[in-house]
């Protein structure tokens, strides 16, 4: 890993007109489709039945498996299906309209750490800056080792959403319950709210409410991409550096999107698990960009209609950010969990790009923030003995890519260089499993 005074040097447009844009709670949908895959552990299992009437926050699916986190209703009505989606399966239930609490939702009650942990298991928070990994899985690492420096992450670093700033300015009390219960129960002794440059209003609302608590450092960060990433946020705010194969933990650090914390502290508050989201409606086929708080699995065809509508031909729709978000083929698309933005750009916006041979200009290397070498990898998967792919990309540490798409968006080429990395992520992961499985086979015999 080639370290640097700042890792990451390149310079997105930020985008952001929705930063000052308070965030307004649209009306329930007609309906709303929960999968099960909302988190990237083992999928929910529905513990419903179609005909079922559920009510907002009850449980509606336990976890499963390792990593895994619940599904509760984000709307009250009825179970009209559990149907296929994608891999896994999805719950689909039709609102009546009256957004009924469930009378089991009720503020947990947490003496120690072993309640704490199972508290934030029970809400079904996971990470909300994009990885979806369960929240109480991330805490328990308390149990291996102490956890002295907690990273809360409100870099925000893609283009176009703020729906993480406008967090840190309208729910800063709820980020102060949140320092409150780590401090509490994971004993952690630092805290770093590390907030890029762009976002003045945040970082002043962030030093206001912590004036007075010595034990948390606001961190303004230089406002370049990706600073949210795990690598990068922890050695431009701390110094510290996680190697292959690492886990923060071992450093005494866990990093924390600033919404997720938010989310356990009003859980803990009230009891209501996980059931709505905070996201920005942005791009060129949009009317009115927004910042809209949005119950889990809304079509966002809904989420459109309540913002104005478009006005243009949609070309393509994304979950997340341009850089590094997921693309949609339908409006129909539900909201999951960490979807923190939803942007649709018009037709003109979207038409694909025209790839060229390399140049071996070498900027992809260079504005990869690990200093890896895109190039190398794309040259590895076109080696057809697959025992020598592998060797090959296991040498050029492929498995550190964090898939952020520096290198494609700086190839004077517009080779499609993210997507080859994550074919040969996925190609690695396989391989590797399969040569596991193997050896576990031999060695029972």
């Amino acid at each position: 890993m080639n370290l640097k005074k700042n890792i990451s040097i390149l310079k997105l447009p930020h985008l952001k007109k929705t930063a000052g844009m308070n965030s307004v709670r649209i009306s329930p949908p007609k309906e709303v489709l929960l999968p099960m895959n909302m988190h990237s552990g083992q999928a929910a299992v529905p513990i419903v039945a179609e005909g079922e009437h559920v009510r907002v926050g009850q449980l509606i699916a336990r976890e499963e498996g390792r990593n895994s986190s619940p599904v509760h209703a984000t709307v009250s009505g009825v179970v009209k299906a559990i149907e296929p989606f994608g891999p896994t399966v999805a719950i689909r239930i039709e609102s009546d309209g009256k957004m009924e609490k469930d009378p089991g939702v009720v503020p947990p009650e947490v003496h120690d750490l072993d309640e704490f942990l199972q508290a934030v298991r029970d809400s079904g928070i996971v990470g909300l800056g994009g990885a979806a990994f369960p929240l109480w899985a991330k805490l328990d690492a308390v149990r291996r080792s102490p956890i002295k420096t907690v990273l809360i992450n409100g870099a925000e670093c893609e283009p176009f959403i703020t729906s993480d700033n406008r967090t840190m300015i309208e729910h800063s009390d709820l980020i102060v319950k949140g320092v409150a219960l780590l401090k509490k129960y994971l004993l952690s002794e630092e805290f770093i709210i590390g907030i890029e440059r762009n976002k003045p209003d945040a970082i002043a609302e962030m030093n206001r409410v912590f004036a007075d608590d010595p034990s948390v450092t606001v961190k303004p960060l230089k406002s370049v991409y990706p600073q949210g990433a795990k690598q990068v946020l922890l050695y431009n705010a701390t110094g510290k550096v996680v190697g292959p194969g690492q886990r923060l933990a071992s450093l005494g650090v866990i990093i924390i999107n600033v919404t997720s914390l938010a989310k356990m502290a009003e859980f803990m508050e009230t009891g209501m698990p996980l059931v709505d989201k905070c996201l920005t409606l942005e791009g060129s086929a949009v009317k009115e960009p927004k910042n809209l708080v949005v119950p889990i699995g809304t079509p966002v065809s809904h989420i459109v209609e309540q913002a104005g509508g478009l006005c243009c031909e949609p070309g393509k729709l994304i979950f997340g950010g341009p850089m590094m978000g997921h693309t949609r083929e339908s409006m129909d698309s539900p909201i999951i969990k960490a979807t923190n933005a939803v942007i649709i750009f018009s037709e003109k916006d979207s038409r694909p790009v025209k790839s060229t041979a390399c140049i071996h200009c070498g900027r992809c290397v260079a504005n990869c923030p690990l200093g890896l070498n895109p190039t190398a990898f794309a040259r590895a998967m076109e080696i057809d003995d697959q025992e020598e792919r592998y060797a090959v990309l296991d040498k050029e540490n492929v498995m550190l890519c964090m898939e952020c798409g520096c290198c494609s968006y700086v190839c004077p080429a517009r080779r499609p260089l993210v997507d080859t990395n994550k074919d040969a992520k996925r190609f690695v992961k396989k391989t590797k499993a399969a040569k596991d499985a193997m050896e576990k086979k031999e060695g029972g015999n």
